[in-house]
């Protein structure tokens, strides 16, 4: 600064001013934000404002803004396939381990096992197991748009005075 300017006054924008407004202005900062971040500047907002319009950089500012979105709406995408082949994985791993009990149960049950493991509970158990993984799967595959995932089980009743032995 000159002897002759006072401290507060102002001066006028020069172009790598400009360059700074744009900057901050294509990053989607408000023209209060802008303001701010440069006090010393004789400037309005509405010049602001008509000048990156005149320049077209409100056009390249929306295209900025629109390539944004579309690159987080491919990425949420992604981030869903990915959870859904994971959840896949995970239904498909479930039943495996159903199966590997139900052929458990059946083993023990053919060399007619005193105390077999495969009592009614834990039959429900396995059931209710494989009911829930296939709705999993389903609306992982995109079968059930709905998420139906209500599930109407039967209870498993006990009954008092009834010997497991005699199931």
């Amino acid at each position: 600064m000159t002897k002759n300017k006072k401290q507060g006054e102002k001066r006028k924008p020069t172009a790598k001013d400009w360059a700074k407004i744009r900057a901050m202005y294509l990053r989607g900062e408000s023209l209060d934000f802008v303001m701010e971040q440069i006090p010393d500047l004789d400037i309005k907002r509405s010049s602001i404002s008509e000048k990156m319009s005149r320049e077209g950089i409100n056009k390249k500012k929306r295209e900025i803004e629109e390539r944004t979105k579309n690159k987080l709406y491919q990425r949420v995408e992604e981030d869903k396939i990915q959870a859904n082949e994971r959840h896949i994985q995970l239904f498909n791993e479930s039943l495996d381990v159903i199966q590997t009990l139900l052929e458990q149960y059946k083993a023990e049950l053919l060399e007619g096992k005193a105390k077999p493991r495969a009592s009614a509970y834990n039959m429900d158990l396995i059931m209710s197991g494989i009911s829930k993984a296939q709705r999993g799967l389903r609306v992982a595959l995109g079968m059930d748009e709905e998420g139906n995932l209500q599930l109407n089980q039967p209870e498993v009743l006990v009954i008092e005075g009834f010997n497991e032995k005699d199931i």
